[in-house]
């Protein structure tokens, strides 16, 4: 299946409208979307200055609904490291930014709002709908890995080829690639989209979010300000890479970061620390639940998804997912009540339990095994099985594959815009191992076989993507839709990209309750 790029015309003209509207020289990050509702919604933006926005809402009719002013903060956990002084002209980075928040409320559900918001000289308008009804259809995008650095512009990932050269680049840089791949999700016009992890490359580096930043709610793409973002907390949003690595204090400070940026539903453990790590949102007919799966007890155990981080809540209490922890008992809670409620229930973590990538392996140390290993996430398995979850949506191995253990599916989506790795293990495996794993229904570096003809890729192959989820009725049954998609690179006879096209790897699932 092949469809045309949509997107980058509609970009454009966004661009055009905030630039006559005053420019964004007022704003760090444009308005973005955060923790919808069907009868709120939160807009969250950035400024240079420490003076209240203006936030408007209109519905549809033009009527005003809504009309606040911010109440702006200076976002003292968004500093730079040292190390990233000589970045800047004469070593002086910008000056911290003020972060303004705003809950909508008063809404009504499935509906679309026209939203200005003012802060000094600049005008930005865009616009968003509220979650739906429980008996409406819902489409959502997720990936994983996009791992935005300043650095990726110039950078090719490894791409190996099966069976064949193992130092083989790319055919364009990773900024192009996540660039590519947010407009044709922005094309398609999901209600939201959910990020399984690793959304930086070095959470502790603040450039590394600006970049993010730059291409979900600024210069390259406004993405977010239009699409509610669910993200999830990887182990590169705990990494603070030369500001000290994985130790507990710096990993404390690169999450503070993510949850200086972010805004979902509270969890009711009543542990602020825990804020934004997991959580529920329960979107028309499907709730959709993520997991802080990047740190496991006891420490450098069978069970530790990362034997370098230790990380706590201050008090000693580690952000465990292994049975008897809080978030646990919080994961089976909310999945057994889900289950009363909801047509589908979906669980996104960074982690991926069943895989052939370099973290497929048993935790621990030495021959065959792994310090980060998904494999002590399999312990929530049981769990999944036993409330029904339809998939589970994951990243960390930079590849796209696909698994089915006893009727669940399982998704490695690391393929948003990072790595496009080749297998560890099994057929083509770089370790010469055996499969890690017996429940693979596709991987794309195998089963997406590349055809060439001279210098120009003609179909297959591993590329930058996401899944696309359809949720809907169909003659008094309800049925999800899970389609892979890729972003292909269109190639002339010299072998130079010329253009783009969707299309889906031969790997769809339909699941029908």
């Amino acid at each position: 299946m092949k469809e045309l790029l949509l997107g980058t015309a509609t970009a454009a003209i966004s661009a055009v409208l905030l630039l006559f509207q005053g420019g964004p020289a007022d704003l760090v990050v444009y308005p973005y979307l955060q923790n919808p509702a069907p009868t709120g919604m939160t807009i969250t933006w950035l400024s240079r200055s420490d003076a209240p926005g203006r936030l408007v809402v209109k519905a549809a009719d033009g009527s005003q609904v809504f009309d606040e002013m911010s109440k702006p903060v200076l976002a003292e956990d968004l500093a730079y490291l040292s190390t990233e002084m000589d970045s800047f002209p004469e070593g002086k980075p910008p000056a911290l930014p003020y972060i303004h928040r705003v809950r909508v409320s008063g809404l009504q559900p499935g509906q679309s709002y026209d939203y200005t918001v003012s802060q000094g000289s600049t005008d930005f308008a865009r616009q968003f709908r509220s979650s739906p009804t429980d008996d409406a259809s819902v489409r959502f995008m997720v990936y994983a890995d996009s791992e935005t650095e300043p650095e990726s512009t110039g950078k090719k990932a490894n791409w190996p080829e099966p069976f064949g050269e193992k130092k083989r680049v790319y055919l364009v840089d990773q900024t192009d690639g996540y660039r590519r791949n947010l407009e044709f999700i922005e094309s398609r016009k999901p209600d939201f989209i959910a990020i399984a992890g690793d959304l930086v490359e070095t959470g502790g580096e603040q450039r590394d979010w600006d970049e993010f930043w730059r291409h979900n709610a600024g210069e390259w793409n406004d993405i977010a300000s239009t699409i509610p973002i669910f993200p999830a907390v990887g182990n590169h949003e705990n990494y603070a890479g030369a500001g000290g690595g994985y130790g507990t204090e710096a990993a404390g400070l690169a999450v503070k970061k993510f949850q200086t940026y972010f805004e979902t539903p509270p969890n009711g453990t009543g542990e602020s620390a825990f804020d934004d790590r997991f959580y529920r949102i329960d979107h028309g007919p499907i709730t959709f639940l993520t997991i802080d799966g990047s740190d496991g007890r006891p420490d450098k155990s069978a069970s530790d998804t990362n034997f370098l981080l230790r990380s706590d809540n201050g008090n000693g209490e580690p952000f465990d997912f292994n049975p008897g922890s809080i978030q646990y008992e919080w994961i089976e809670r909310q999945l057994a009540d889900a289950k009363q409620k909801s047509k589908f229930t979906f669980v996104q973590f960074h982690h991926v339990p069943y895989s052939v990538g370099p973290h497929g392996f048993p935790a621990g140390r030495g021959e065959g095994l792994d310090t980060q290993s998904g494999q002590p996430l399999r312990i929530l398995s049981p769990l999944f099985e036993k409330y029904g979850v339809a998939a589970v949506f994951c990243g960390h191995d930079e590849m796209y594959e696909h698994s089915v253990v006893n009727g669940i599916h399982y998704y490695d989506i690391g393929i948003g815009g990072d790595g496009l790795r080749g297998p560890s293990s099994g057929p083509d495996g770089a370790t010469g191992r055996k499969s890690a794993n017996a429940n693979q229904a596709f991987l794309a570096h195998i089963n997406a076989k590349e055809v060439w003809d001279g210098k120009k890729l003609v179909e297959g192959g591993k590329h930058y993507g996401h899944l696309e989820v359809n949720v809907s009725e169909e003659n008094g049954s309800w049925q999800t839709t899970i389609s892979p998609v890729y972003i292909f690179p269109v190639m002339d006879k010299e072998g130079k990209v010329i253009d783009w096209e969707r299309r889906i790897y031969d790997d769809e699932v339909v699941i029908r309750r």
